[in-house]
């Protein structure tokens, strides 16, 4: 990894881990043992590190649940699939991440909003055709329509003013919520099989 590639990576674990706000430049620098100097040699201030650091972490995301896409054995499998790693990758960022670049960096989370987010909302409605072509999804329920909605449902587990994190676990919202959402889809041949995917999602 050359150096450049180091300064992203090393900004984009300290902001998974402490948010953004309370990582300073000197943070930064001192995590990787050189000079401001150098790292403004690669970008002009932290916004732009900030925006780096997060486009390589939605792209790291993209191509992850694009494997997983073809690795699962059908749609409800997929989906706790994509469950698990949304769990996963939950488990190693701090809520004030996502409460930071709402409020001190907009226009990044406008991006976020609208490139990756969008990318999930497609993931999740061609989910949603799997499912029905597979015949273990509802044949009765607008894909494109569910797929919204559950992604409206997603984006209000993580937002703080809904769901403080004193009072509710997001790892725990999320998984009722995929079981909520699944119960919501399965036909009666889905009801079947789901139960195998009900124990995986308890033990994620």
């Amino acid at each position: 990894m050359n150096l450049k590639d180091r300064v992203f990576s090393a900004a984009l674990q300290l902001f998974l881990k402490y948010g953004i706000k309370s990582v300073s430049m000197d943070d930064i620098c001192q995590n990787l043992a050189i000079s401001k100097k150098t790292i403004y040699h690669f970008i002009q201030n932290k916004e732009e590190l900030v925006s780096k650091a997060i486009e390589k972490r939605m792209a790291l995301d993209e191509r992850n649940i694009k494997k997983i896409l073809t690795k699962s054995q059908d749609a409800i499998d997929e989906m706790v699939n994509i469950t698990q790693y949304a769990i996963t990758m939950l488990k190693e960022m701090t809520p004030a991440l996502i409460y930071d670049l709402k409020k001190y960096h907009p226009e990044i989370w406008k991006k976020v909003d609208k490139t990756h987010i969008s990318f999930i909302e497609d993931v999740i409605y061609k989910n949603l055709v799997r499912g029905q072509e597979e015949g273990i999804y509802r044949p009765d329920f607008d894909p494109f329509v569910v797929a919204r909605l559950y992604m409206s449902k997603t984006t209000s587990i993580v937002d703080s003013e809904q769901f403080s994190t004193s009072e509710f676990e997001t790892i725990q919202l999320i998984k009722e919520m995929i079981m909520y959402h699944l119960h919501g889809i399965v036909s009666d041949s889905g009801k079947i099989v789901l139960p195998k995917y009900q124990n995986k999602v308890s033990t994620l």
